[in-house]
C-alpha cells in the first residue's frame, strides 16, 4: 500500500487532500498540521518513512495553541515546505522519499525559488485531480 505523508495546515485543504488521496490511489495517508509537527515528529517519520512527501509550500510554522514553539530565525510561510522538503532529503533514513511541493502559488509567483531536480511543484487545483495525477506517474 502507499504510504503518503501530508503536510498541510489549512484543515479544510487537508481533509479534503486526505479524502482524495486515500479514495483515489488507496493510500495510507498520515498528516501533519504545520512545520513544528513535522520538526517534532520527525524521527517517528524516519523510522517508518512514507513513500511519498506532499508538503504544503506556504506552511505556517505551528498552530495559534502551540506556546513556546519559537519559529526558526529564517522562518517565513515561502520556506516552511522547503525546509521540510530539505530535512527528509538531507537525512539518509528519508532520502528516498519522493518529495511534492503543492502551493496555490505557481512557481514564478514564489520569491527565490530553486528545487532540486528529484522534487515535484504541482499548484492546488479544487479537484486535486493534478496532485493525484502527479502521484500515480511518480509512484508506478
Amino acid at each position: 500500500m502507499l504510504k503518503i505523508l501530508l503536510v498541510e495546515d489549512d484543515y479544510l485543504q487537508r481533509s479534503y487532500v486526505h479524502q482524495a488521496l486515500a479514495d483515489s490511489l488507496g493510500a495510507a495517508v498520515e498528516t501533519k498540521t504545520c512545520e513544528w509537527e513535522f520538526q517534532r515528529d520527525f524521527d517517528l517519520i524516519a523510522s517508518d518513512p512514507p513513500d511519498v512527501a506532499v508538503l504544503d509550500m506556504m506552511l505556517r510554522w505551528a498552530s495559534p495553541s502551540r506556546r513556546g514553539a519559537t519559529p526558526p530565525e529564517d522562518s517565513t510561510p515561502y520556506h516552511a515546505g522547503l525546509r521540510c522538503a530539505q530535512k527528509l532529503s538531507d537525512d539518509p533514513r528519508t532520502r528516498s522519499v519522493r518529495v511534492i511541493l503543492y502551493s496555490v502559488l505557481p512557481k514564478e509567483d514564489i520569491p527565490d525559488l530553486w528545487l532540486p531536480e528529484a522534487w515535484v511543484f504541482v499548484v492546488k487545483e479544487s479537484d486535486c485531480q493534478n496532485l493525484i495525477d502527479v502521484l500515480r506517474d511518480t509512484t508506478a
